[in-house]
Order: C-alpha cells, then sequence, then structure tokens
C-alpha cells in the first residue's frame, strides 16, 4: 500500500516549514481508499506538518522522521532544523493525531507519511525512521515493531512500549534496525522508558541506545541529544 518510490514530477520541490494535506481517494485511489474505509472517509481531508531543508537535493535522497505527538501538533523543535539540513533529513508528523485520536488513526496517519512524502519528493528508503513523545511513543513503538521493514529505526521520547512475552514475528528483521530511547534524569517515564530499553536488549536487539538527559523533565530534547540520537540511527547497519 505504502509508496517510498520517487515522484515522476522532477519540478523544483518546495523547502521549508509547511503542512499539506491529502484525502485517502487522493493518495491511494480507489482500492486502498475501500481498505481504509473502517477508519477514515476517501474524503477526508488529513493533514500533515513538513520540514524539508532549504538544501534538499532530489540527486541525494535525504532520510525520513516520521513523528507521532502527544498532542495535536506535528511539528518538533525550531533548534533542530539545523540537524535536518546537516544530516540530510525531511521531517513530517500528523496534525489532529494526540493522544486523545483512536490509535488506529494515529497509526495509519504515520504509515500514509512516505506516501505523502514520495508525491514530490526522492527519499531514502533505508533511512525512514519512526518516531513519538509520550502517548506517540508508544504508537511509534508499536509501528517499528509490526512494520520494521518500512521504520528502519525508531526514536522513542518520555514514552515506551515492549511486546510482551509474545515475540514479533519479524523479530530477526528488528535485530537489524536501530533504536534510541530518550528520557529526561526528572522525567516521569524514565524508569518505564529505562526498562523498555533493557528489556530490548534482552530480546536481542543490540542497537539499542538509552539516553538520559540531566536536568530535564518530560519535554522535547535540546539540539545536541536529538542530534545525538540521529547519529545513532544513522550508524552502519547490516545489509538486508
Amino acid at each position: 500500500m505504502l509508496i517510498t518510490s520517487v515522484s515522476a514530477d522532477e519540478q523544483a520541490s518546495r523547502t521549508g516549514y509547511f503542512r499539506v494535506s491529502s484525502t485517502p481517494l487522493e493518495l491511494l485511489g480507489d482500492q486502498g481508499a475501500s481498505a481504509l474505509s473502517a477508519v477514515f472517509a476517501a474524503d477526508e481531508k488529513l493533514r500533515w506538518q513538513l520540514v524539508v531543508p532549504k538544501n534538499y537535493d532530489r540527486a541525494q535522497p535525504p532520510g525520513v522522521i516520521v513523528f507521532v505527538n502527544r498532542g495535536n501538533w506535528g511539528g518538533g523543535k525550531k533548534a533542530w532544523q539545523q540537524v535536518f539540513a546537516e544530516r540530510n533529513l525531511i521531517w513530517i508528523g500528523a496534525l489532529d493525531a494526540g493522544d486523545q485520536w483512536p490509535i488506529n488513526e494515529r497509526m495509519f496517519k504515520a504509515l500514509l507519511a512516505p506516501t505523502i512524502l514520495a508525491r514530490d519528493y526522492a527519499i531514502d528508503p533505508q533511512r525512514i525512521y519512526i518516531s513519538g513523545f509520550v502517548g506517540g511513543a508508544h504508537v511509534a513503538g508499536i509501528l517499528s515493531t509490526t512494520r520494521p521493514e518500512l521504520f528502519r529505526g525508531g526514536l522513542f521520547m518520555s514514552g515506551a512500549t515492549f511486546w510482551g512475552d509474545k515475540a514479533p514475528p519479524q523479530l530477526d528483521r528488528l535485530r537489524q534496525n536501530r533504536f534510541v530511547f530518550l528520557a529526561g534524569a526528572n522525567d516521569v517515564a524514565r524508569t518505564k522508558v529505562a526498562r523498555t530499553a533493557e528489556s530490548y536488549e534482552k530480546a536481542g536487539l543490540q542497537n539499542t541506545n538509552l539516553i538520559i538527559v540531566p536536568n530535564m523533565r518530560q519535554e522535547l530534547p535540546g539540539k545536541s541529544y536529538f542530534e545525538a540520537a540521529i547519529d545513532y540511527l544513522d550508524q552502519v547497519r547490516v545489509e538486508d
């Protein structure tokens, strides 16, 4: 269902901080929209927040951070935009996808994000990462576990989830991906985040990193810690 190939449209693509919208019918056609009819109406307008670096170059396809927030805002921190430019990344987060929304809607908006980008941008399918904050981190954790072939890594901030005693069917594929668990030293979710990271490692996911930010409560981290998380996700991984 998801498209990660380059759009046929070779015209200059928009850069900067902006929003886009589309319907399931426009994105997926009749058959795809019908498959999602239990979640979205075919003509329902879905919206995403994008940050595309001004140095975007189709000849050097960027990676992608798909973000699930705890609130209805889809953006990250302004200070992170320098990281996007330096690390060749596009940011995309769904609007109207906070913790109060049904989880299936939040998941499908995140799954549709690469399709949205592929209409106008070349993207690197080996660098599509899922990220989330607080309740959004739980959604991101589910998606990283169930779709490891799409999301090659995960950044879970101030929230985390583990699959429990029943291992996911693609556990071997998961072990090829990379994961960062991040929380503040004064974050109410710190203990759970740390324990989940430990559970990942015990399950054989050795490409797992825990970052505890000193003196930080439950909030998005500053530029240096976000940059460290991205650099860990971008480390060379085992080939498929």
